[in-house]
């Protein structure tokens, strides 16, 4: 296997984690997208560390994504009950299976930013989730 496919399997599983959540109406991962089904969420991979391990044989990644959760378009009345709680949503998908189905060692969030997101000239309320996940990838 291939370090895009063992890395892309990493991306597939975040995806495949957040179509279960019946909070999520749609969950984008690098393809165009419309924004027609709210709450949305768009996978991006951030940035990924490499370094070795085992001199010539395993490389450790630290591997970086962010989930952009677009949730409405108005205002919220009530931040944690609009916005917070289908953010949660999102770590808790990602955090009932800490390898991702085996895909990496280990996944935890690094940071969580409820706001407003905006995008095409409009705004939207929503937020970001940021992930590390570490994979042992042997060259």
């Amino acid at each position: 296997m291939g370090y895009y496919t063992t890395f892309k399997a990493v991306f597939d599983r975040v995806k495949t984690d957040l179509e279960a959540k019946s909070s999520i109406k749609q969950v984008i991962l690098g393809e165009q997208f419309k924004l027609t089904k709210l709450p949305l969420a768009i996978i991006n991979p951030t940035t990924t560390e490499i370094r070795s391990v085992i001199l010539g044989s395993t490389l450790e990644n630290i591997i970086g994504f962010d989930v952009l959760i677009v949730i409405r378009e108005t205002e919220p009345k009530d931040w944690f009950k609009d916005i917070v709680s289908v953010m949660a949503d999102v770590i808790d998908a990602v955090l009932a299976d800490r390898t991702l189905n085996g895909t990496v060692k280990d996944v935890a969030p690094s940071s969580f930013e409820p706001g407003e997101i905006k995008m095409m000239q409009k705004l939207y309320y929503g937020g970001v989730v940021r992930f590390e996940a570490m994979l042992l990838y042997k060259a």
